[in-house]
């Protein structure tokens, strides 16, 4: 599975029991959704989940989880380039090369992102998919599976410590592994949920769900950057960047980091807690966040009665052993929230 920070993976399960135990089954507001590894959990259980994201990369990814299949039609590639099974497609995909991409050119010959023969392999998969994609031959829904499987498949042979921000000196062994185009093992659910891309509050304001879920961002780290090159990729548009840069990254200011930097914030927080329609509010962080705890628990009680829960949860490293953390998970209940307010405002 790709390595993203917060992804939350090892926590999933914990937080969809939380909810099930908490409404049986209704609809979930996954903010800051990620890769989708929560709100897939939740759709997995019976839930109807809406996540959003400002990049375009994790974007893809709640496309395919939390609105897709995992067998899709494809029914205007079959017409156009006679491939009628995705075995088909994914054959195709294993054997087409780009020697002259960008890709080659920048993130193997210039840096160690990867080997030449991966980045062969990677370059030739995502220009084929960019051509599809420009022929008008592939849904909404099937570019995102193709872009999500490539960038899940190419992550997993990537010479990187776990993030896009720089290369190892030398070739890791996992990255000497050949490049296979592998399908997004996809779930899927019994209801198809939606994936929104933009600014948590534009995208959810107004709008009312059973839950809303929260997990901002713990860290000054700018995801932008981390994964400039997945996002560029997911994009299907070849970055411009500057060749004395070891990292790769593109050039400018990246779109979505302002909104990245918004919800790092306690006045973002309770912004979306205001303005999104909620039975259940539940706040995921954790310890050492730029947020403190006591901050936190202080403006959640402005919305009803809190109770906090404690998860041990595996934290991201670069290292062979795991990091253990505490997640603290805030639950407030809209039923306790007009006497939570006269309360305090007593």
């Amino acid at each position: 599975m790709f390595r993203y920070i917060g992804s939350k993976s090892s926590t999933s399960a914990n937080i969809s029991s939380l909810i099930s135990d908490m409404i049986g089954v209704g609809t979930v507001a996954d903010a800051f959704g990620g890769l989708g590894t929560i709100g897939a959990e939740l759709r997995k259980h019976g839930h109807r989940v809406t996540t959003c994201d400002v990049l375009n990369f994790p974007h893809s990814f709640q496309i395919a989880r939390i609105e897709g299949k995992a067998k899709l039609p494809f029914l205007q590639l079959r017409d156009q380039a006679g491939l009628s099974s995705m075995q088909e497609i994914q054959d195709q995909l294993n054997t087409t090369k780009a020697p002259r991409s960008w890709i080659v050119q920048e993130y193997s010959q210039q840096r160690k992102f990867f080997t030449h023969d991966n980045a062969l392999a990677i370059a030739g998969a995502w220009h084929q998919i960019k051509r599809w994609h420009e022929a008008g031959a592939l849904t909404r829904r099937e570019t995102a599976l193709l872009i999500t499987s490539l960038l899940n498949s190419m992550d997993s042979v990537a010479n990187t410590a776990g993030t896009y921000y720089a290369h190892l000196k030398t070739f890791h062994r996992k990255a000497l592994k050949p490049f296979r185009f592998e399908w997004f093992p996809v779930v899927g659910g019994r209801y198809v949920g939606k994936a929104l891309r933009g600014d948590a509050l534009s995208c959810l304001q107004g709008k009312n769900f059973d839950v809303l879920y929260l997990d901002p961002p713990y860290n000054e780290r700018n995801y932008a950057s981390y994964y400039h090159l997945p996002e560029s990729m997911s994009l299907l548009q070849r970055p411009k960047t500057n060749p004395e840069r070891a990292s790769g990254m593109p050039v400018g200011v990246r779109p979505g980091a302002s909104s990245i930097r918004d919800g790092m914030t306690m006045g973002y927080l309770e912004k979306l807690a205001s303005n999104i329609g909620w039975k259940w509010l539940i706040v995921h962080y954790c310890d050492g966040a730029l947020i403190p705890l006591t901050t936190m628990r202080d403006s959640l009680r402005h919305f009803g009665t809190v109770q906090e829960l404690t998860l041990p949860a595996l934290g991201y490293t670069t290292h062979k052993i795991a990091r253990t953390i505490n997640h603290h998970v805030f639950v407030v209940s809209a039923a306790t929230r007009s006497s939570s307010r006269s309360l305090c405002h007593a």
